[in-house]
């Protein structure tokens, strides 16, 4: 994977280029994101860059030599992933209780080869664990410091990309610590984080912070129009509803495509919320709760981000609000009926909502006295 072949962020490119050139790269490098700005490919296009024999200083990797073809395919002996994993019947060793990431190699491949920009509930949709949540465990910690302690394949450096380390639990994180603080020579770690407060503090003193910034909106556009053959127009409402984020963007062109499971939901919730239906309300939280843990808590962020919809378009800030044509008449109507501190506090009942799922809360439980919390506000 190339740098050219990830949208926007060129500034942060050209950075890691020179850093790189200069021979002073830093063994621990945490790259900050919000979900779907593509930071797990300029990773990968990070160790290509370092490990092509061939690379054109300030440019990229050559990209046709065999070292180039092996990190592209994801075949590279000397590049190793780590990410959240659980049980599945995509696991290479299904009755193993401890699950590792090595187990998953293949679906990962192929989920980074066709979508660079994807999401933790793409992921698990991918690795089949969208009702459980992915864990780094103590197993996986042993795991990266058995690979780690072997010699490089390829005779020159040892890459490991962890992929939101904020799911490690701390026994494993400390397990790290010590060859994330002085790692062997030639071993390179590139942490990716959505949410770096909840990364072990000890490690993510340890690591050189850099932040990969939302896409500009026409860069989505482009990669929206190249990917699934849509005009310009809608192109650019999915753009500007993602808030930046390319993973986001995408989902909204296949949600549109394929129908919003979130949507109905939504809209329902809304409607009784306006008539002050609460057993109507109540009965959202059954299609709420098969959802599963994970797009549970997508469920969360996509029905805070409705509520900010309305309290824009209640404010006169349509051009801004993001909202998409299908949700436009229940916006619309609701904007008129809630109140900007109706609004707020049903914002905050909802990452209430959020953090008790989190912690892994009864989702019956949290649910049904979220529902309880919004119509009273």
């Amino acid at each position: 994977m190339q740098f050219r072949e990830i949208s926007g962020n060129n500034e942060l490119k050209q950075k890691m280029m020179e850093i790189a050139d200069s021979g002073k790269m830093s063994h621990s490098i945490m790259l900050v994101e919000q979900p779907g700005c593509g930071a797990i490919g300029l990773a990968t296009a990070l160790v290509q860059y370092m490990a092509c024999p061939n690379r054109i200083p300030g440019k990229d990797s050559c990209g046709v030599c065999p070292t180039c073809k092996k990190i592209a395919r994801g075949f590279h002996q000397d590049l190793h992933y780590v990410f959240p994993v659980n049980s599945s019947p995509l696991s290479a060793q299904k009755s193993d209780p401890k699950q590792i990431s090595r187990y998953f190699a293949e679906p990962f491949r192929e989920l980074l080869s066709t979508n660079p920009y994807f999401t933790e509930s793409d992921l698990y949709s991918h690795l089949q664990i969208e009702e459980k949540s992915g864990n780094i465990n103590v197993a996986q910690a042993k795991e990266i410091l058995a690979q780690l302690s072997l010699k490089s394949y390829e005779g020159f450096n040892k890459y490991m990309i962890v992929w939101l380390p904020e799911r490690m639990n701390e026994e494993a994180a400390n397990r790290l610590l010590k060859i994330v603080e002085e790692p062997s020579p030639g071993t390179y770690f590139i942490f990716i984080t959505h949410t770096p407060e909840k990364v072990l503090q000890t490690i993510r003193s340890r690591t050189l912070m850099m932040k990969v910034f939302g896409i500009e909106p026409k860069l989505i556009s482009e990669e929206l129009c190249q990917r699934f053959g849509i005009t310009e127009n809608d192109a650019a409402i999915y753009a500007r509803a993602s808030g930046g984020s390319v993973g986001k963007a995408i989902k909204l062109c296949k949600e549109a495509e394929e129908g919003s499971i979130f949507y109905p939901i939504v809209q329902r919730l809304i409607q009784c919320r306006i008539s002050r239906d609460l057993p109507g309300m109540l009965e959202c939280t059954d299609s709420i709760v098969d959802l599963g843990r994970e797009r549970q808590k997508e469920f969360c962020r996509y029905l805070t981000g409705f509520y900010r919809k309305i309290l824009m378009e209640g404010i006169g800030l349509h051009s801004i609000c993001d909202t998409l044509p299908n949700e436009q008449p229940i916006v619309t109507q609701a904007c008129k009926v809630l109140s900007r501190t109706t609004i707020q506090k049903s914002v905050t009942a909802i990452e209430e909502a959020t953090s008790d799922i989190e912690s892994n809360a009864n989702s019956k439980i949290a649910f049904c006295h979220l529902v309880n919390l919004l119509y009273t506000v």
